[in-house]
Formats: structure tokens, C-alpha cells, sequence
């Protein structure tokens, strides 16, 4: 029993006597109720105060298997620190052996280097016998160099006169190769010029070319028609024999009347949909120290100058633009596909009307096994004033007004404002086709403004494909390609 419990007992015990004690003191006279009354209250009060004792008895049980409870969990915490303890001793005997180990391991290198030591004395006196016949060997050294000072001495100002001269063969040596330098530069800025001028010289024969074509076309029509007007005048003389000849003049005007009608823009769409080729671009780049691959794809469509067929496309379906660091492209492939035929190229060409635009040599086996119309170029551009755009990936199209700018020959101007389309509504962008309303291809949108009339395959530049891409080739053509560009009016740039 702890001192709290005696204590809690004993003040019990003394308000029982103090109790009693008062209420003997201050009981009344005797009366005439019955004793029994009596004996009920004194039962009650001992049975209260038996309650108050169990409860104050079961209240120190409480309390001490607290206190027995935080004593077992004291004494655990302490065999706790007692099993550390003993883990940190066996630790240090642990350390204590190591110590020993290692301190029989210095003693052994001790005595090592204690015969190093003595090793290291010996050949300390042999170095020194050596020193010492050094230093003989110096003074008979230093006699010679005495000698050879005094000849030193007499060479000298012939060698001060050398040295003035080879300094004055450097300082011509060095203006010469400056010089040298600054010619090569001015040497490679002509280069460049002239080459910028050679691409600007072949721009204009094709301008003139096609200038010259137009010419020749017109004459050829105004021709026909007046042979044509004379036929009809011998015809309208003689009816009775030229009833034959009035029929097939009759079935090639009505041909030619043919060609001349505007086709549905719904149509174009859907022939090109049913004729559209797939063009997938893929090149591996170097970029942070590591290969990354590149992919690229467009929708497009082969063209025809009646004699080869190409696949058209523009720039900036490439993987690569010409902006790029030729150092950073390593490899790049390129497919064409359509209906589940494949037909990897090797090829590339850039055309002299415009660098931007990519076309991709085709044999006829090769456009037979893709299969498809080729589109022909448009003969009559100007013919009907609007167009048929369909966009770089092939899903909407939409009907577009073109004009003619003096300042761009060669390139149409588009309609900028957003128009509708059956599919919804968008502007023209750089890349999308652009078809005539006689079926036939007008050019290639070579940014957001203006469209190149695509009238010749003529190439400023080639790029192989095969094998490992030549970065020295890739960084040539892109600069080639950026000469070509700059030469052109600012709206098309």
C-alpha cells in the first residue's frame, strides 16, 4: 500500500470518528418514536461511508496500476538503452580490435620504412660521391663556358642583325596574309553575288520563257481562229460539199466549248480525294548530344508537265526548314503511299520559281503502282477568276478569288478573309493546293497571301536522300535556297 492510499484511509477514519462524536453530542432528548428509526439512520451512514471507503479504495487501485503501468513502461525503455548500450559496446570492441589490427599494420610499416630509411641513407652518400664529382665536372664546365661566352659575345651583334631581319620578313610575311585573307573574302562575297545573280538571271529566263510561251500560245490561237474564219467562209460558199466538214467543225467546237465550262468545286474536291497521295517525311536529328526522329506527313497530289510526273509539296511539310542547322540532320526518308501502295523516293528537288516548293521525281512505273490521275499544269491560269484551295492535310476545301500583281509575275494574290467551305469555315495557309475550275493544278500556297503558279518543274537545287545525308550538301542547298528567297519581292518572302 503506497503513502497515498495510508493517508486517504486515515483521513477516512478520523471524519468517521468526528461524525460519530457529533452526532452523539447533538442528539435529541429521548422521545417517543421508536428506536428503530434510530438504528436505520446509523445503518445508512455506515453504509455510505462503506461506499465512500470502496471507492476511494478502487480509486488508489487505479492510481497505483498507473503508477505500475508507467513503471513497466519505464523499465522497458530502460532494457531498450540497455540492449543499445551493449550494441554500441560490441561496436566499439569492434573498433577496438580494428585498431589493433591497423596499429600492427603502421608497426610493419614501421620497420619497412625503417629499411627504406636506411636504404635511402646509402644512396644519399652515393648521390653524394656523385655531387661531388658533378662538381669537378663544373669546373672544368664553366672554364669551357667562359670560352664559349667570349665567343658567344662576338656572335652576338651578327645575331641582333639576323633577328632585325627575320622580324622584317614576319611583318611582310603577315601583310601578306592578311591581304591574302581579305582577297578571299572579297573573293567569296563575289562568288556569293554572282551566284544570287545566277539564280536571279535563270528566274528571269523562265519568266521570259513563259512570258515567250504565252506569246507563242496567243499567236497560235490568233492563227487557228483566222484558218478556222476561212474555213467557214469556204464552207458558208460551197454548203453542198462541206456538210461533212461543217459536222466535225462543228464536234471540235463543241469540244472546245466543253473545256471552256467551269467545273463544280464539289467535284474537283472529290477527284482530288480520290486521287490525293500521301507524303510522309522522316529524319533523324542531333539534338543535346542525343538522336531524335522526326516526322512529318501532308496530303498531296502527283503533277504532270506532260512528259514526267512529280509528287508536290511544300517546305514546310519537311522535317526540316530553312532556318536548320544543316549539322543537326543526319538521315532523312521519305514515302509516298496511297490505297496501301508504298513508293520510297530518294530524290528531292527545289524548284527555281520558288525555293519553298518540293517536288519529288516519279518513273511512270512508279506513279502506275500508286496509282491515281495526275493533275496537268493549268495552260489557261486566268481563265475564271476564282479557285479551288484545298488544305495541306486534304480535309476541307473552299472556293477563293485570286488577282494579279504587277509586282509578283509568276504569282497570283488570294483572298485572305476567312471563307466557307462544306466543311466549315477557314484562310487560305502556307501549303495548301490550289486548283483551276478547269481541273487542272494552278500552284502551291507559298505563304498565307500568295500562290505560285506552278508552270514548270525547273530545279534550283537537288538534294540525295540515299544513305547517310551529306550535312556539307544539306548546308549548301539550304543556303542556295535562302540566296534565292532573299531575291524575291518582300510580300513573298
Amino acid at each position: 500500500m503506497n503513502k497515498t492510499l495510508l493517508l486517504i484511509l486515515c483521513d477516512f477514519l478520523l471524519l468517521t470518528i468526528l461524525s460519530m462524536w457529533k452526532t452523539e453530542e447533538e442528539a435529541p432528548p429521548p422521545s417517543e418514536a421508536p428506536s428503530s428509526e434510530a438504528e436505520s439512520v446509523n445503518v445508512s451512514a455506515m453504509a455510505m461511508m462503506e461506499q465512500d471507503l470502496l471507492d476511494t479504495l478502487k480509486y488508489s487501485l487505479e492510481e497505483e496500476q498507473a503508477e505500475r503501468n508507467e513503471l513497466t513502461e519505464d523499465l522497458e525503455a530502460k532494457a531498450e538503452a540497455l540492449a543499445k548500450r551493449e550494441q554500441e559496446l560490441a561496436e566499439r570492441q569492434e573498433r577496438i580490435q580494428n585498431l589493433e589490427e591497423t596499429l600492427t599494420e603502421a608497426e610493419r610499416r614501421e620497420r619497412e620504412l625503417a629499411a627504406a630509411r636506411a636504404k635511402l641513407e646509402q644512396e644519399t652518400q652515393e648521390l653524394e660521391n656523385q655531387v661531388s664529382s658533378v662538381r669537378n665536372e663544373f669546373s672544368s664546365v664553366s672554364q669551357k663556358l667562359a670560352e664559349t661566352q667570349k665567343e658567344a659575345l662576338e656572335n652576338q651583334a651578327q645575331s641582333r642583325m639576323l633577328q632585325e631581319e627575320l622580324e622584317k620578313k614576319l611583318a611582310d610575311i603577315a601583310a601578306k596574309e592578311a591581304a591574302l585573307e581579305k582577297r578571299n573574302r572579297e573573293l567569296a562575297a563575289t562568288q556569293q553575288k554572282v551566284q544570287e545573280l545566277d539564280v536571279q538571271v535563270r528566274m528571269k529566263e523562265q519568266e521570259n520563257s513563259f512570258l515567250q510561251n504565252s506569246v507563242s500560245s496567243l499567236k497560235n490561237e490568233v492563227v487557228a481562229e483566222r484558218e478556222e474564219r476561212l474555213k467557214l467562209q469556204e464552207q458558208s460558199s460551197v454548203l453542198a460539199q462541206g456538210v461533212s466538214e461543217l459536222a466535225a467543225s462543228s464536234q471540235d467546237l463543241r469540244q472546245e466549248l466543253r473545256s471552256s465550262f467551269e467545273i463544280n468545286a464539289n467535284q474537283l474536291f472529290s477527284d482530288f480525294k480520290n486521287n490525293q497521295i500521301r507524303a510522309d517525311f522522316s529524319a533523324v536529328e542531333l539534338f543535346r548530344n542525343r538522336y531524335v526522329n522526326t516526322e512529318e506527313s501532308t496530303s498531296t497530289v502527283l503533277v504532270s508537265d506532260g512528259t514526267n510526273i512529280y509528287a508536290i509539296a511544300h517546305l514546310e511539310s519537311l522535317p526540316f526548314g530553312l532556318r536548320t542547322v544543316a549539322d543537326t540532320v543526319r538521315q532523312m526518308k521519305l514515302v509516298l503511299g496511297r490505297q496501301g501502295e508504298k513508293v520510297s523516293s530518294d530524290l528531292m528537288q527545289f524548284l527555281a520559281l520558288d525555293p519553298r516548293i518540293v517536288v519529288i521525281p516519279l518513273s511512270q512505273e512508279e506513279a502506275a503502282r500508286l496509282g491515281g490521275k495526275p493533275y496537268l499544269t493549268a495552260i489557261e491560269p486566268f481563265k475564271f477568276a476564282e479557285a479551288v484551295l484545298v488544305n495541306r492535310q486534304g480535309d476541307y476545301y473552299g472556293e477563293v478569288e485570286f488577282k494579279l500583281d504587277a509586282d509578283t509575275p509568276g504569282f497570283v494574290k488570294m483572298q485572305t478573309k476567312i471563307f466557307s467551305s462544306i466543311f466549315g469555315e477557314f484562310s487560305p495557309s502556307t501549303g495548301d493546293l490550289v486548283l483551276s475550275k478547269t481541273g487542272e493544278l494552278l500552284g502551291v500556297m507559298v505563304n498565307r497571301r500568295y500562290c505560285a503558279l506552278v508552270n514548270n518543274f525547273v530545279p534550283v537545287a537537288t538534294l540525295d536522300l540515299s544513305g547517310r545525308l551529306d550535312t556539307g550538301e544539306l548546308q549548301k542547298t539550304l543556303r542556295l535556297l535562302n540566296g534565292t528567297l532573299n531575291g524575291f519581292p518582300r510580300p513573298l518572302q
